[in-house]
């Protein structure tokens, strides 16, 4: 009985610790393979700045697994806050993330609220991206779900460069 309870208390934090931190395809891909290649393209970049120095940037990338030449394109998402972090958003989450920005970001760009606010909240599977309108203040938040509340990008003044983003991710698609 004892080592039924051991086993079944295992495969719950197991499945806890999975759950918290899911990984991207792009993850996967380069946590099982022996040897990888990831080619970028720094021509096509959208990034963002804070008053304070902190930046985030999202560009393309494809990932290929050099023994059995799988390949996969991607987003990379390199943040730079007190420290530099780096996550992937999997080309199955690209479209999704599109018409995120399209359908409830690009349109809301303007909104204004009086005495009441909205926040627009798309999930990936490493990254977090929300639009906050609070009143006539615009905020935009770029949060890594891997790591720990400190891998936290946000900025009011440059919400208006989320059509650089949608660019880039239009190119990976």
């Amino acid at each position: 009985m004892k080592n039924q309870y051991f086993i079944f208390l295992l495969l719950m934090i197991s499945t806890m610790t999975f759950s918290q931190n899911p990984e991207s395809s792009t993850r996967k891909l380069i946590n099982n393979a022996k040897f990888t290649r990831i080619n970028r393209d720094w021509r096509t970049l959208a990034e963002f700045k804070s008053g304070i120095g902190e930046t985030v940037q999202f560009f393309p990338i494809e990932v290929i697994n050099l023994k059995s030449e799988e390949k996969t394109k991607a987003l990379q998402i390199d943040i730079n806050t007190d420290v530099y972090k780096t996550a992937w958003i999997g080309i199955e989450e690209i479209n999704e993330f599109i018409t995120f920005i399209e359908q409830y970001v690009i349109p809301n760009l303007e909104a204004k609220y009086n005495n009441s606010s909205a926040e627009y909240i798309f999930n990936a599977k490493e990254m977090t991206l929300s639009y906050l309108i609070h009143e006539k203040t615009r905020k935009l938040t770029i949060k890594l779900n891997r790591y720990e509340d400190n891998y936290t990008f946000w900025t009011v003044t440059q919400v208006d460069k989320i059509s650089g983003l949608l660019d880039v991710l239009k190119i990976i698609k």
